[in-house]
């Protein structure tokens, strides 16, 4: 079983930070930059699998 797997379909920034091996700050930066899509429920971000797994792909394709 490999990581992807035991994600959820929506997660929060701290599980993307874990996911991504970087801080929960990194991720609200990308966020705001743009370069993450996320959206916004209450006061927390929430971001879906599919645009964590294009954000990465795209992060070992550059």
């Amino acid at each position: 079983m490999n990581a992807t797997e035991n994600l959820r379909p929506t997660i929060d920034v701290l599980e993307a930070a874990a996911y991504l091996n970087v801080s929960i700050y990194t991720v609200i930066n990308r966020i705001k930059s743009g370069k993450l899509r996320a959206y916004k429920q209450g006061n927390h971000w929430k971001i879906k699998r599919e645009w964590l797994l294009q954000y990465e792909t795209e992060l070992i394709s550059s």
